[in-house]
């Protein structure tokens, strides 16, 4: 009998397809530990890369299907936990590993992974403090990138709500697992993009917020991609990723970072109730000095005016001198009459009393006329010299003020100036308004 007669026989299809069942079924789903290299990504979508150890390697692939749905990107070097199957590939004549899921192995790796980003972005100059945006002081819209049901929103809504109530834009992103860099990516260019287009609703400032998460939670934080994208930002960001301890490569890129989301909140807006109390210590002090500007130049205005001299006194003192004057020239002119009359009967005693009495008639007629034109000429004289003195006089009253202020009109000053126009006064000016015995303060109100 032949040895060979049981054999069972296969066509090479046949051969490869038991292979593969028998493999599929041995081994299911199962977890594989190892190191990423020699990776590729075809045009297809699908990446192929070898999965190894020190003593072995198998080769891998992701179908394009699931590169979607993975929390990792697959880089050379990257040490990872597969969870797939094992099946064959007939055209080769191989065994493969088909990834389903793709985690990283252990924190050591994921901590020399991120030091070697951060290496090769630090000699880039992407965490330079001279490319740091400025956080405006007051910004008037907040973009918020981050999930929309987390516990992280609600409380940066909240601080931002009690410190300085601010219009907050919120683009919802996942911020953990599948699409989680995607939807942080594209939440930076969807503000970007307004700002490019001029559109009314662009943030002042950015917040990338997510509440505290293991490393591996974490690490599409610090993907090279997402780094970039916040680098190249034309809006400030402010990173608040994490507790306090965690820190993400975003946290070097950004323009501020806030050890929380709260803490975020909190430096993105001052706190009202600080800059009320500023505002009223800067009034107190405003007020201070205006009283104090008012009481020095209440008390200069007062200095000259007292200085200013009284003119209705010098000019009554001017008037007098006339009278005393008039009597003086009224006495002199009649002590000379009564010498010239003592000398003229002198004279005359000798003469007939008919001539004298001629003589007598003709000199009174003269001394009368003398007195007549001397009375005219002193009439004359002071009736000049009080026109003179009435016109002084009105001149005077034109020059001062004070004269006119008696028949009921006022002056009025803005900071010590005289004001004549309306229209050289503001809103709510401060006025000061003098009548002939006395000042008021007014305020311009329309």
């Amino acid at each position: 009998m032949n040895k060979f007669s049981n054999i069972t026989e296969y066509t090479v299809t046949q051969l490869n397809n038991s292979i593969q069942n028998i493999i599929e079924d041995s081994f299911k789903i199962i977890s594989v530990s190892g190191e990423i290299s020699q990776i590729k990504k075809h045009s297809s979508g699908h990446i192929y890369f070898t999965l190894k150890d020190e003593d072995s390697a198998i080769s891998s692939i992701c179908w394009r299907s699931n590169v979607v749905r993975l929390n990792v990107k697959l880089e050379d070097g990257l040490f990872v936990k597969i969870k797939g199957k094992i099946t064959t590939y007939s055209p080769q004549s191989k065994y493969q590993l088909v990834a389903e899921q793709v985690e990283y192995q252990g924190e050591g790796a994921l901590l020399k992974i991120l030091e070697d980003r951060k290496k090769k972005m630090a000699n880039e100059g992407l965490f330079d403090v001279c490319h740091k945006k400025k956080i405006p002081s007051i910004p008037s819209i907040i973009g918020v990138i981050t999930s929309e049901t987390g516990s992280v929103i609600k409380d940066i809504i909240h601080r931002i709500s009690d410190r300085f109530p601010t219009d907050i834009i919120l683009y919802p992103a996942k911020v953990q697992g599948v699409n989680c860099l995607s939807d942080l990516i594209s939440g930076i260019d969807f503000f970007n993009h307004l700002l490019s287009s001029n559109n009314l609703q662009t943030p002042d400032v950015l917040i990338l917020a997510r509440g505290g998460g293991s490393l591996e939670d974490l690490m599409p934080f610090n993907e090279e991609e997402l780094i970039r994208k916040v680098f190249a930002s034309r809006i400030p960001i402010i990173s608040a990723i994490g507790h306090e301890t965690d820190v993400t490569l975003c946290d070097f890129v950004s323009d501020l970072r806030a050890p929380t989301p709260s803490a975020a909140a909190e430096l993105a807006v001052p706190d009202r109730k600080e800059i009320l109390l500023r505002l009223n210590d800067r009034k107190l002090s405003l007020n201070k000095i205006a009283l104090n500007f008012l009481e020095n130049k209440i008390s200069t205005l007062k200095i000259l005016n007292a200085k200013i001299p009284d003119l209705s006194f010098q000019i009554n003192s001017q008037f007098q001198n006339l009278d005393y004057i008039e009597q003086k020239l009224i006495n002199l002119l009649r002590g000379k009459l009564s010498e010239t009359e003592i000398r003229f009967v002198e004279l005359t005693k000798d003469l007939k009393m008919k001539n004298l009495d001629n003589s007598i008639k003709n000199l009174k007629e003269k001394l009368l006329n003398l007195t007549e034109r001397i009375k005219k000429e002193i009439f004359n004289f002071t009736l000049n010299k009080k026109k003179d003195l009435a016109n002084k006089r009105k001149e005077l009253s034109i020059l001062s003020y004070k004269d006119t202020l008696k028949r009921g009109f006022a002056v009025v000053r803005n900071k010590s100036r005289l004001v004549s126009d309306d229209n050289d006064l503001k809103l709510n000016d401060m006025l000061e308004i003098e009548f002939f015995k006395n000042k008021t303060l007014a305020k311009k109100i329309k």
